[in-house]
């Protein structure tokens, strides 16, 4: 009995943890890109890829009231994206073309259960081919410069291996002059994002729960010894 007793105290011990950053690499396993030109008209396609969430997790698992930072995303448009600008010129991006690379995040959102909004600049890297009265390829790698709101929806968990969903949406935009025709195109990038992950432990958990059983070990066998 009073080994189960030491075996008992061991695990307590080792049960609540402080927050513990995680990093999560989540699949895309819905996403679009609506591409509006204002005054010009829209063009839309599908989006894949991965994107990356650093959750400051307790416990173990993910839960309501942790805190969230996008990071690093490597995700691209799966379809042509194609619109004629004032009749002058046609804009094609082809599928691979339009690249987001990353999010820069002011400040931790908090995992609510519900959508949250947090403020958050956009990293694109896009190649755009202009064909018409003027034919040349524009490209932009650039932050939009600017705090955005997006809509983050993040699940919880209860255990290793559950499947975390999250959702990202929101509309960024960017001011591109094309020289050749003198135009100044305004960019509103519509983007809606929907991923899966499976929940991964504290990294602090395991070290700890390890130190317990291997505490326990030794104390066991040194009783038979």
């Amino acid at each position: 009995m009073r080994s189960l007793g030491i075996l008992g105290v061991l695990c307590i011990v080792a049960a609540p943890l402080a927050a513990s950053p995680v990093l999560y690499t989540f699949n895309i396993t819905q996403g679009g890109v609506v591409l509006n030109v204002q005054g010009q008209g829209s063009t839309n396609s599908g989006l894949a890829g991965t994107f990356a969430v650093d959750i400051m997790q307790s416990n173990g698992h993910v839960g309501v009231s942790d805190t969230f930072l996008l990071g690093a995303s490597n995700f691209t448009n799966t379809q042509t994206m194609k619109l004629s600008l004032a009749g002058l010129v046609t804009a094609t991006i082809n599928p691979g073309a339009a690249k987001f690379l990353s999010f820069g995040q002011t400040a931790p959102g908090h995992i609510e259960g519900v959508p949250t909004t947090i403020g958050t600049d956009v990293y694109l890297s896009a190649t755009i081919f202009l064909t018409g009265l003027t034919n040349t390829t524009f490209k932009a790698n650039t932050w939009a410069g600017t705090t955005l709101p997006f809509s983050v929806n993040i699940s919880t968990s209860q255990a290793y291996s559950d499947v975390i969903h999250t959702v990202i949406s929101g509309t960024f935009g960017y001011a591109v002059g094309v020289t050749d025709v003198s135009l100044t195109l305004t960019l509103d990038l519509v983007v809606s994002i929907e991923g899966t992950a499976h929940a991964i432990p504290d990294p602090a958990l395991g070290g700890l729960t390890a130190l317990g059983l291997g505490g326990a070990g030794a104390w066991l066998r040194r009783r038979r010894s």
